[in-house]
């Protein structure tokens, strides 16, 4: 149990510096990042919704499953 505890503060430790670290040598501000984040989501949502609304896509989805 001892080891347990020791591993899991090791954990968030490692994970405190590593962000800490991450925000001084990021180049971009953090609005930023959030925007080149939810841009990158979006459009690869869009990737898939515009598969799944495919017509050509949606039979070769029911002939595998078949």
């Amino acid at each position: 149990m001892k080891q347990s505890g020791l591993c899991i503060i090791t954990l968030l430790g490692g994970a405190m510096i590593g962000a800490a670290i991450t925000m001084l040598v990021t180049p971009k501000t953090g609005r930023q990042m959030r925007d080149s984040i939810r841009d990158f989501v979006n459009d690869e949502l869009e990737k898939m919704r515009c598969k799944c609304n495919d017509p050509l896509h949606n039979h070769d989805v029911a002939e595998s499953v078949k």
